[in-house]
């Protein structure tokens, strides 16, 4: 179970950082940068089924909460990548990202706490 822990911190690391940088450079130098976000969802989204997985039986609610703000994230970013290519996300929309991130690393955090404690 350590190493899916690994994967999926890992992964969220690497999320925040290419989407970041996807969500500041110019739409025409972005390319890659969001290709990189969407190629990193896949281990996200296994590694956090699997953890999901685990915590569910103990957990149901917290899971569900965790499960449903990831998924918000996640479109969110997606949406935010879309409207950049008219405009640049407004700082609002921006904020909200930054607010679901921390709140989806919270819960996971309380999840795998009180999964091994």
């Amino acid at each position: 179970m350590q190493i899916i822990i690994a994967i999926h911190v890992m992964s969220v690391i690497a999320i925040a950082v290419s989407g970041t940088a996807a969500l500041i450079l110019q739409p025409e130098k972005d390319k890659k940068l969001v290709l990189t976000t969407r190629i990193i969802y896949l281990p996200l989204f296994v590694s956090g089924l699997l953890l999901a997985l685990k915590t569910a039986h103990s957990q149901p609610i917290l899971t569900i909460l965790k499960i449903a703000v990831a998924l918000a994230f996640v479109a969110l970013l997606e949406i935010s990548f879309a409207h950049k290519i008219k405009k640049t996300p407004t700082k609002i929309v921006l904020a909200i990202l930054a607010i679901l991130f921390f709140l989806a690393a919270l819960l996971g955090i309380m999840l795998i706490t009180n999964e091994n404690s």
